[in-house]
């Protein structure tokens, strides 16, 4: 271990000189901290957000306030805080004063520590590591039932990796559209595409259905690239696909059961699947309290009220109540309203058009294409979501929506891969 990573240490010891330069080890160290556990990585944010407004207090530098994303956001932030402070549950205060550290977590990426070449090479590096374990990881509990350090099966067929839940195929999702568009960037096609097909069977695999179809967007994407301009990888790329679905069918049926034939069965009846039930409880909740909502991570508490129906589905068996909505327009609307929501969608609305400016300005640039890709369909609307507020979810948002926001919006600015 010493001989593989000692000079990759000692390279990093040397760098860290300065506050900024602790939370640039910190910012990179993210990726690979959702691997090791999502505590890790909450702290390494939680630290970064510290030093960075300690660092604008000593320094008196505070323009990344007036961007038009932070305004939002804050402002978002103090409505959500200011209507927790009314709800009879601890957890909702909590959740609503903490969740402010991504905001100051993503400034200070986007301005303080990702605009230099070497935080953005080492966390480039970082998602790479962290996607590659994960991706060989749940390659090997498929295969064996067990993965590297034991965990079993959830549920005798869904794949954890070295997680206590079936989390793994959307961690991969989330994090691997930056580590191939990376290497793409760098005109290192064959890691990149080893990788990309790697992550891409791993999250297959994995049983997630949203984390599939992420994943399907980022590929899209990526092949775009891969193959503009070159018609000599049109074949090979084609016949490797044919021959992988053609694998799959064989040595994975019950994977192509799930991702296909049961997705489409609950789309057909959606309204009584876990996830139709899950927003019919938040429109239901929405409309009861339709203008400050019951208050943030409060819908677990208020859903199970008989008012809004049995709290098993008699059609399918289904509970009708889960911790959250599983969408994060229908959250903000069940607990914080008709303002919340306005305010959430005008913070989507600001985002997307700072993503838009950006890669207009940079159309060429795969990296920023790939980064583009995964957020915007974080911010769909129909994408189906773990909580806003859950950081193993929320990190890897806000980490890569600070990398595009490095580019410029104007010109072409390659340093920014």
């Amino acid at each position: 271990m010493q001989v593989v990573f000692g000079p990759a240490v000692h390279r990093i010891q040397n760098s860290v000189k300065t506050r900024q330069d602790l939370c640039g080890v910190l910012t990179a160290f993210v990726p690979f901290a959702l691997v090791l556990g999502r505590a890790f990585a909450d702290i390494a944010v939680s630290i970064v957000a510290i030093f960075f407004l300690i660092e604008c207090i000593e320094r008196r530098q505070w323009g990344w306030v007036r961007k038009p994303w932070v305004v939002v956001a804050l402002l978002l932030w103090i409505y959500g805080l200011s209507r927790s402070l009314f709800v009879p549950h601890l957890d909702g205060i909590r959740t609503s004063l903490f969740w402010v550290r991504y905001i100051v977590f993503a400034a200070s990426a986007a301005t303080w520590i990702l605009p230099q070449p070497k935080w953005r090479l080492w966390t480039a590096r970082s998602a790479m590591a962290a996607v590659l374990f994960l991706s060989i990881d749940s390659l090997v509990q498929y295969i064996f039932r067990f993965d590297v350090i034991g965990h079993p099966l959830y549920d005798g067929n869904r794949l954890t990796s070295v997680y206590k839940t079936p989390t793994d195929g959307i961690t991969i999702a989330n994090l691997y559209g930056a580590a191939i568009f990376w290497l793409l960037a760098r005109k290192q096609v064959r890691d990149a595409s080893v990788l990309a097909v790697l992550c891409f069977l791993a999250v297959f695999l994995s049983g997630d259905r949203m984390g599939l179809v992420l994943a399907v967007a980022i590929m899209l994407v990526w092949l775009f690239f891969l193959l503009r301009g070159n018609r000599k990888l049109w074949l090979p790329v084609a016949a490797l696909g044919v021959l992988m679905f053609v694998a799959l069918l064989v040595f994975a049926p019950a994977r192509i059961q799930r991702q296909f034939e049961s997705t489409s069965h609950i789309v057909e009846h959606i309204w009584h699947s876990p996830y139709g039930l899950a927003w019919k409880s938040a429109i239901d909740v929405g409309e009861a309290h339709p203008v400050f909502g019951v208050g943030i991570h409060q819908f677990r508490y208020v859903c199970p009220d008989p008012r809004y129906g049995p709290l098993i589905d008699p059609l399918s068996g289904h509970p009708r109540c889960y911790t959250h909505p599983h969408n994060a327009y229908l959250e903000w609307f069940a607990e914080t309203g008709a303002v919340g929501l306005a305010g959430y969608v005008l913070l989507v609305l600001v985002m997307a058009a700072g993503l838009v400016r950006r890669v207009w300005a940079n159309a060429g640039d795969p990296l920023l294409w790939g980064l583009a890709t995964m957020l915007a369909m974080r911010l769909a609307p129909f994408y189906v979501s773990t909580s806003f507020f859950n950081n193993w979810s929320a990190i890897p948002f806000w980490l890569f929506f600070a990398w595009a926001m490095t580019y410029s919006p104007t010109a072409l600015r390659r340093a920014a891969a």
